[in-house]
C-alpha cells in the first residue's frame, strides 16, 4: 500500500460509532426538502435559525435532486423573514431569541442531536437493566461527543463506571498513537502494515463520523481570495461575503501552519485542533503522520477532560458523605431544618472544565475582529457605497454585525441593504418556481436556490 493510498484509505467515511450508525443528513433533507407536507415546518425552521450552519448548508447543496423543494422552502419563507430585519423589531423578543443564537443554531444539527440522544438514553436504559458490566464493551464503539451524551444520561454510579472504562479505551488509543508515532521517527518511514487500520480507529474514537468537505465553492473562495487580499477589497466583492471570505483566510493560513509548526516541534500543542471538524480538515492533507500527532494530542485532551469528571464524582459522593454525617449529627444535635439546608446547598462540586478546540476559538475572534473591522470600514461613506453595490453580508455574518452595530447610519445602511437582497432572492425563486431543467449544468450552478442556500449558509 502506498503512502498516497493509505491516506485515501483513511479519509474514508469513519461511520463506526454505535449512536451514529445509520444516521443520515440525506434522511433529514429528503423528508425537509422532498415532502410538500413538510415545507412549512422546514420553513418555520429555518427562519428561527437564519439558515443552516455551513457544514449542513455544503451538503444541501451537493442534493441538486432536492433544488425543486428548497426553492419552494425559501420563497415562502423569506417573505416573512424580511419584515423582521426592520430596527424596530431590535428589541423584540422573537428578534432577540433568533439574531443572538443564528451563530450556532441550524435545524439539521438539532435534528441529528435529538436523534442522538434518543438512541444515547436507550442504550442507558439497556446499562441500568443490565445485570453486569458486560454491556460496556460498546463504549469502544462511541465516538467522544457522544460518549459525553451518554454519560449524561446514565446514573451517577453507572456514570463512573462508564468514564472509567471509556477513559482506558482513549488511553490505549493514545499509547498506540504515540508508539506509532515512536516507530516512525525511529525508522525514518512510516510503518504502514497495520498502522492505517489503528490509526482510523483511533480517529473513529476522537472525531466520530467523516465531517464533509466545507470548502464546497474551493474555486470560488480561491478566486475570491485572490482578488481581495484584505477586508477593504472583499467588501466590493460580488460574490462572496466578505467575513466568509475573512474566516477561510485565516482557516488557509491555519492550515498551512500546521505541518511546519509539527516539522519543527514549535507551538503544535498551540495550533493542533480537538474538534471533529478540525481534525478532519487536518486529516485531508495526506499526512500519516502529522494526523497521528494530531489525533493522539486530542485523545490526551480528551482523557483530560474525561478525568475532570471522574474527580467531580468522587467529590460529589466525597460531600455527599459529609452531608449525610452532618446531617445525623444536626438531628442528634437538634439544629433544626433551617441549618441544615444551609449546608447542603453551600458545598456544591463545581463542574469540570471544558476544553475548547484551538481553531474554533482562534476563528471566533477573527471573526470578531473582522466585525468590529467591517463596521471601522462602515462609517466612511465611499466604503459604504462600495459595499452596497458588492455581495453584502450572509444571514449568519449579518446577524452577528447587526447584534454589535449601534443605531445610526450604519444599522440603516445594513437592514436595509439585506432587505433589498432578499427581496431580489424572493423573486428570482417566484420566477423558477417551476423548477430547473436536469440536462442544463450552467443553470444549476447558477441557480437562485444554490444563490440563496450560499446567502443563508455562507461560503465555508
Amino acid at each position: 500500500m502506498t503512502r498516497r493510498r493509505a491516506a485515501i484509505v483513511l479519509a474514508g467515511d469513519c461511520a463506526n460509532c454505535w449512536l451514529q450508525r445509520n444516521s443520515s443528513d440525506a434522511s433529514y433533507f429528503s423528508r425537509a426538502f422532498g415532502e410538500p407536507r413538510r415545507f412549512a415546518a422546514t420553513s418555520e425552521s429555518i427562519s428561527d435559525a437564519l439558515g443552516y450552519c455551513p457544514r449542513h448548508g455544503a451538503t444541501l447543496l451537493s442534493y441538486e435532486h432536492l433544488s425543486r423543494g428548497i426553492a419552494h422552502v425559501f420563497r415562502d419563507l423569506i417573505p416573512g423573514l424580511i419584515p423582521l430585519l426592520s430596527e424596530k423589531y431590535f428589541h423584540e423578543d422573537l428578534f432577540q431569541k433568533i439574531f443572538f443564537a443564528a451563530s450556532s443554531s441550524c435545524p439539521a444539527c438539532a435534528f441529528d442531536n435529538r436523534r442522538v440522544g434518543r438512541r444515547a438514553r436507550r442504550l442507558a436504559r439497556q446499562f441500568a437493566s443490565a445485570p453486569d458490566q458486560t454491556g460496556y464493551g460498546r463504549l469502544e464503539t462511541i465516538c467522544v461527543r457522544h460518549f459525553q451524551i451518554l454519560a449524561g444520561e446514565l446514573k451517577p454510579e453507572l456514570r463512573m463506571a462508564a468514564l472509567t472504562r471509556y477513559v482506558e479505551t482513549l488511553d490505549n488509543a493514545a499509547k498506540t498513537m504515540e508508539a506509532l508515532l515512536q516507530s516512525a521517527q525511529e525508522m525514518g518511514a512510516w510503518p504502514l502494515h497495520d498502522a492505517v487500520a489503528t490509526l482510523n480507529h483511533a480517529l473513529d474514537l476522537i472525531a466520530g463520523k467523516s465531517v464533509p468537505n466545507l470548502d464546497h465553492d474551493g474555486n470560488g473562495l480561491a478566486e475570491a481570495l485572490r482578488y481581495c487580499p484584505s477586508l477593504a477589497e472583499g467588501i466590493a466583492y460580488p460574490k462572496a461575503c466578505p467575513l466568509c471570505l475573512e474566516a477561510d483566510r485565516i482557516r488557509q493560513r491555519w492550515i498551512r501552519s500546521i505541518p511546519v509548526a509539527a516539522k519543527l516541534d514549535q507551538g503544535a500543542w498551540f495550533l493542533f485542533p480537538t474538534c471533529p471538524e478540525h481534525i478532519w480538515a487536518v486529516v485531508r492533507l495526506d499526512d500519516l503522520q502529522l494526523t497521528t500527532a494530531v489525533v493522539a494530542h486530542a485523545l490526551h485532551i480528551a482523557i483530560g477532560q474525561i478525568h475532570q469528571q471522574i474527580l467531580a464524582l468522587v467529590r460529589a459522593a466525597e460531600i455527599t458523605e459529609e452531608l449525610a454525617l452532618a446531617a445525623a449529627a444536626a438531628h442528634l444535635a437538634r439544629w433544626g431544618r433551617r441549618r441544615r439546608r444551609k449546608i447542603s446547598e453551600g458545598r456544591k462540586p463545581a463542574p469540570p472544565r471544558s476544553t475548547k478546540c484551538p481553531q474554533c476559538e482562534r476563528l471566533a475572534i477573527a471573526e470578531v475582529h473582522a466585525t468590529y473591522s467591517l463596521l471601522e470600514l462602515l462609517k466612511q461613506r465611499e466604503p459604504r457605497d462600495t459595499f452596497n453595490r458588492g455581495y453584502g453580508l450572509c444571514m449568519k455574518h449579518f446577524a452577528q454585525v447587526y447584534l454589535m452595530t449601534s443605531k445610526g447610519v450604519v444599522r440603516t445602511t445594513l437592514v436595509e441593504g439585506q432587505q433589498e437582497k432578499l427581496a431580489e432572492f424572493a423573486l428570482m425563486l417566484n420566477e423558477v418556481d417551476r423548477g430547473i431543467p436536469e440536462n442544463e449544468t450552467t443553470a444549476l450552478q447558477n441557480a437562485p436556490w444554490r444563490l440563496v442556500l450560499q446567502r443563508f449558509c455562507g461560503f465555508m
